[in-house]
């Protein structure tokens, strides 16, 4: 590694794909960054934020045995599952295969155990789940660039989400124009759900009760 790389990151740019634009890696000594159309979807940032829903909502005597992540990116939710609950089972969810591929090169998601991978829409996924299909936690992560699409947002889905699910955890954006999006989606939600949130600097993450 030069000088120049020590102080400065590497800088990996990747073809758009079917679901996602602008993606972009970025490297740092260990830490490894993805963005997508300018949003963080993965690194440092992102572990930030599940690890403190985790901490926010999953009570600390409880180990979970089967987690459904909706949306993975470079899968760091994934390991952290996977350091918090070992022995837990993981599904992931993720429509974009280009982002698996990111995952298992720059975030080392091979390593991660127990987890299946399923190439999938969320929504097509959770309609199709078995009646006798339960999951201890849900993490919803579902973004294209910066929006998440709106039949994602829909209250019959977080219900199905609520039926086969003991905890769900949402994932939303908090900061500049998002705020106004994201508290109409709060309004929409409020008269079926009651929800608790946690706030990092750019996110809340809500879980419904």
């Amino acid at each position: 590694m030069s000088i120049f790389n020590f102080f400065f990151p590497y800088k990996y740019h990747f073809p758009d794909s079917k679901y996602n634009k602008n993606i972009i890696v970025y490297k740092y000594l260990n830490s490894v960054t993805l963005m997508v159309d300018g949003l963080v979807e993965s690194g440092s940032v992102m572990t930030h934020i599940w690890k403190k829903a985790i901490n926010s909502f999953i009570p600390k005597y409880f180990y979970p045995q089967k987690v459904l992540l909706l949306g993975l990116a470079g899968g760091c939710n994934a390991q952290l599952i996977n350091r918090y609950f070992p022995k837990a089972h993981i599904t992931a969810v993720e429509i974009d295969p280009i982002m698996v591929e990111l995952a298992n090169k720059f975030f080392r998601l091979k390593k991660v155990k127990n987890i299946n991978i399923i190439i999938a829409d969320a929504l097509n996924y959770v309609n199709h789940l078995n009646i006798k299909d339960k999951f201890d936690i849900v993490m919803v992560d579902c973004f294209v660039g910066k929006t998440i699409p709106q039949k994602l947002s829909s209250v019959d889905f977080f219900q199905k989400l609520k039926n086969h699910s003991r905890y769900v955890l949402i994932n939303r954006l908090w900061w500049q124009n998002n705020k106004q999006e994201t508290a109409k989606v709060f309004r929409h939600l409020s008269p079926y759900f009651f929800f608790i949130k946690a706030n990092t600097y750019s996110n809340v993450i809500i879980s419904l009760v």
